[in-house]
Parts: C-alpha cells; sequence; structure tokens
C-alpha cells in the first residue's frame, strides 16, 4: 500500500469532521421560509356585454377579493421560542377582510400578540363611542374619535401580528385570508421576524422529495458520494484482483444512499443529543 494513502484517508476524515462543525454552526441561525398564493374569488365590474357585476362581503362591494393563503416553514434543525410573526400588506389600497390561522397537523392557532390585541380593543371601543356622539348630533367628537382611531384601522386593515409561543423544526403555519384591493394591481403580502438568530426568505414550495429511513435522498446522496470516494481510494490501493475491486465499487456505487443515509440520521441524533 502506498505511503499516502493513511494521510490521504485521515485528510479527508478530518475534512468531513470540519464540514459538520460548519453545518452545526450554521444551524444555529433557523431560517424560516414562507410562500404566498392568492386565488380570485370575484372582480367587481361594470360589463359592455353582461351589465354590472357586483362582489360583495357583508353588504359591502368590493373591487378585486382574492383568498390568500400565507405557508411559513420552519425549516432549520431546532425549534423556536417567543417568535413574533408579522404580516403585512405591500400593495396600495389592499386590506384583509378576514383570517384563519392554524399550525398545520394539530389544532393550535395563532394568537395575536398583546400589541394588537390592544389595537382591537381600543378598535372595539371605539365603534359604539363614535356612533353614540354621531346620533346625539355631536359631529365633532365623532369626527375626534375617527380621527384619533385612523392610524390603528390603517394597522387593522393591512396587518396582523402573531405571538407564537414555540414554532417546532419542520413544522408550518397557514394562513388564510380575505383580501381586497382597491386597485388594479397585484395583491402582495410579505412576512417578516424580528429575532435574533431567525432568517425569514421567501421561497417556492418544495416538491415532493423522496425519502429513505427518514432521509431526503437529496442528503443522504451526496454523503454517499463522499464515503464512495473514500472506499475508491481505499479498493485501488488495497485490492489486486480486479474482478473483486470492480465488484466492491459497484455495490458501493449502486448501494451509496443507504450508508449515506445512515450516517446522515446518525449525525443528526448526535446533534440532537448534544445541542438540542
Amino acid at each position: 500500500m502506498p505511503e499516502w494513502i493513511f494521510p490521504t484517508v485521515v485528510g479527508s476524515f478530518l475534512t468531513l469532521i470540519i464540514t459538520l462543525l460548519v453545518v452545526v454552526v450554521r444551524n444555529r441561525r433557523s431560517l424560516l421560509t414562507y410562500f404566498v398564493k392568492h386565488d380570485s374569488i370575484g372582480i367587481s365590474t361594470l360589463d359592455n356585454i353582461h351589465g354590472e357585476v357586483s362582489v360583495t362581503v357583508g353588504g359591502a362591494q368590493m373591487q378585486n377579493l382574492f383568498m390568500s393563503n400565507v405557508w411559513l416553514v420552519n425549516r432549520s434543525s431546532r425549534d423556536i421560542e417567543d417568535l413574533e410573526v408579522k404580516i403585512w400588506c405591500k400593495t396600495d389600497g389592499m386590506r384583509l377582510l378576514s383570517e384563519q390561522t392554524y399550525v398545520e397537523g394539530t389544532v393550535e392557532i395563532l394568537k395575536h400578540t398583546a400589541e394588537y390585541e390592544e389595537i382591537k380593543s381600543q378598535l372595539i371601543d371605539s365603534i359604539p363611542q363614535e356612533e353614540h356622539a354621531r346620533r346625539a348630533g355631536d359631529h365633532a367628537t365623532a369626527a375626534q374619535i375617527a380621527e384619533s382611531q385612523a392610524g390603528n384601522w390603517q394597522i387593522w386593515f393591512t396587518q396582523r401580528w402573531y405571538q407564537i409561543p414555540v414554532f417546532a423544526r419542520g413544522q408550518t403555519l397557514r394562513l388564510t385570508y380575505m383580501t381586497n384591493v382597491i386597485s388594479n394591481a397585484d395583491p402582495i403580502i410579505h412576512v417578516s421576524c424580528q429575532k435574533a438568530g431567525v432568517r425569514v426568505k421567501y421561497k417556492q414550495p418544495y416538491q415532493l422529495i423522496w425519502h429513505i429511513w427518514g432521509v431526503s435522498l437529496v442528503e443522504a446522496g451526496f454523503t454517499g458520494i463522499a464515503i464512495g470516494i473514500l472506499v475508491w481510494l481505499v479498493v485501488i490501493y488495497s485490492i489486486t484482483e480486479l474482478w473483486l475491486a470492480a465488484l466492491v465499487c459497484l455495490a458501493v456505487g449502486i448501494l451509496c444512499n443507504m450508508p449515506g443515509a445512515a450516517i446522515v440520521k446518525c449525525y443528526k441524533w448526535i446533534r440532537t443529543q448534544l445541542i438540542g
């Protein structure tokens, strides 16, 4: 066996260890990805052929009514505690009319933050006060109440703030809104989270990924390739029989996903035990 084969194997092993350490450090920063889909429900318009088309919600006419769905996924390998998530409309003239939220796979719904609940409470209290002032003919007081709550109404129609006690790894939050756009612009919804160590990124939903022993074939394949290279280096300098060397390399190449999945699963288990 050549003298350089041992240093090569040791170097490869050290490279693997360093790579795993880099992955551990990078995983300390949690990645949240979100995807938004808008489905048109109806448009209020005056058509020269079909006449007037009106879409109403609760008796109020809507110009462009959509059903907007937001998926927020914890792609990291750790749970996130005390996370504040903000949903907001970017399109001018867009309004959030209703909401339905839950954690997929559970019966848990999202709760608004204390600050947002205070805004809701102020709006609820202001409605009868303004109505009472108008009925009493005190239009100055009614206008003053409406002006004082204008900022809160703007937040209510364009934003939602949620407090999430625990957002577990791999979990998906589903948020559904009925939205109205008072223009011909496309509806746009953004998601933001202000928390140290958490990054939010817009991303198309993942396609179906096949797994082996609970590990995606992508992870298992790349790890298996690394293992196959090490085996190949050992085989070509330790097995003199050509047919046997070819058979071993063929077997490793065909079954590389299995040892790759085993290594990845073992690594994730060790990481969970060490850092949670």
